[in-house]
């Protein structure tokens, strides 16, 4: 039997979802982080529970064919990548794995899933950045970057190889200009300091940024405009400085309390010739260029599945995936609970000439959707794109309901939406196939489209 603080050797056969490798002792399974397939490697076990157990990497003894040499040299520590170390066409099997290891799991169904779609980008490409921010005890040093993985314990970030370097460049300065100015940074125990978190939007493009500093007040200081103005003054590419107002003690980044201060509160961004205004508090892909193959893909479920539907668009954000399908569809209706993306969504229908396809309702879809159901309102193809938790079952069961041909899920947990295909096949839905996009590389999270047909 295995111990807590053993030193074992074992050679890595397969992936988890949370990104480790596993390896088997006896058929006992040890999850490692940092480890790629085909590794074999000497760890300690650090815990050892009835069923697997935990270790960390002491020694690899002989590594991967598909292992390689890092561009980051301080993933490990910071908690937003996990797979710097493999090579990029090995990390779309694992998210292969990943998502039939969850089906397996929670939807006990045997789906056809489709190799992941590759990002066009691997470096630099990722267009939304959230900081937190926090300061030294003795030297009072200003610090920006990511909790290091399962804790609150700030790893300062120079340089990320995943982002734009012109986020790198800014936020040095603001570090080291905040310092100057004598801004202090909150600190979540004494809940006192100002500075809370440094957030980009970057315009993929145009190489546009619009910058909102978070602060602990339900003012403005002077302090922090300065900094603003100082920020766009020295870097062009900053199209426009804003301050959040954020006193909740609590984990939300954003308050919907935002003052300009600088230029613009938003970018537009254009892809395909589709332009789509994203504010600073509105939800928009974090990889634009990936983003463009998932709507694609969706597109071409519409196209190839109905001719001039109606389509439902839920959790619709700014509308892109109603914007994407203008030209497909007789009529679309989307569903957006954000006042922020709301406000943005109804500008992309001017910006995009869609004021005779698209209605945009503001509200809670759940409510919104039982709405339907008691008005018998009804569509050819209900679109859902919800959070990580998924859908409510409410949702799941108006949705079943409205929809009369296909039901198109897009997904950025696979865990849910295998919850959720569960619950869908259940309602008469068939779940025909998965389309991974790889979204987010180098990290283990992974997006999937999935299409249902109604059993008629």
């Amino acid at each position: 039997m295995n111990k807590k603080g053993d030193i074992l050797e074992l050679k890595i056969d397969n992936v988890a979802t949370g990104g480790e490798g596993i390896g088997r002792i006896d058929g006992y399974p040890v999850f490692i982080e940092n480890c790629a397939i085909g590794d074999t490697v000497k760890i300690k076990l650090n815990v050892a529970n009835k069923n697997y157990g935990k270790g960390q990497v002491l020694e690899v003894i002989e590594p991967s064919e598909h292992r390689i040499e890092p561009k980051c040299r301080i993933y490990k520590a910071c908690g937003g990548c996990q797979w710097h170390h493999v090579e990029y066409k090995e990390q779309l099997k694992y998210k292969k794995i990943i998502v039939d290891d969850c089906f397996r799991k929670f939807a006990k169904i045997n789906i056809p899933i489709h190799d992941v779609l590759p990002s066009e980008n691997i470096y630099n490409y990722r267009c939304k950045v959230q900081y937190p921010v926090q300061q030294t005890v003795n030297s009072k040093r200003i610090l920006a970057g990511y909790y290091r993985q399962n804790s609150h314990e700030l790893i300062n970030i120079k340089y990320c190889p995943i982002q734009p370097t012109i986020i790198d460049e800014i936020t040095e300065f603001m570090r080291s200009r905040s310092q100057e100015l004598g801004i202090t940074a909150y600190d979540e125990r004494t809940k006192k300091g100002i500075l809370r978190h440094f957030v980009f939007r970057y315009g993929y493009s145009n190489d546009k940024i619009i910058l909102t500093v978070v602060i602990n007040t339900n003012k403005s200081l002077k302090c922090v405009e300065d900094l603003c103005y100082e920020l766009a003054e020295k870097f062009p590419s900053i199209e426009g400085t804003l301050i959040n107002f954020n006193t909740t003690h609590s984990n939300l980044i954003l308050t919907n309390n935002f003052e300009l201060v600088t230029g613009k509160d938003h970018l537009i961004e254009e892809l395909e010739g589709r332009k789509f205004k994203i504010s600073a508090g509105s939800f928009f892909q974090v990889n634009p260029s990936a983003g463009v193959k998932l709507f694609n893909v969706v597109e071409e479920m519409v196209k190839t599945k109905t001719e001039n539907p109606t389509i439902l668009d839920v959790y619709a954000g700014v509308g892109s995936f109603s914007i994407w399908l203008k030209d497909y569809a007789k009529q679309i209706t989307a569903i957006e609970y954000s006042s922020h993306s709301s406000v943005d969504a109804n500008e992309n229908i001017k910006l995009n000439k869609a004021e005779d396809k698209i209605e945009y309702i503001e509200g809670d879809a759940d409510v919104i959707l039982q709405d339907f159901v008691s008005k018998n309102i009804s569509y050819d193809v209900v679109i859902l794109d919800p959070p990580r938790k998924g859908c409510s079952q409410e949702a799941l069961e108006a949705t079943a309901n409205i929809a009369d041909k296909y039901i198109i899920y897009v997904s950025c947990n696979p865990s849910t939406l295998a919850r959720d295909t569960a619950i869908l096949a259940e309602m008469n839905y068939t779940p025909e196939f998965i389309q991974p996009v790889d979204m987010f590389c180098h990290t283990h999270h992974i997006e999937c489209v999935m299409l249902f047909s109604k059993n008629i």
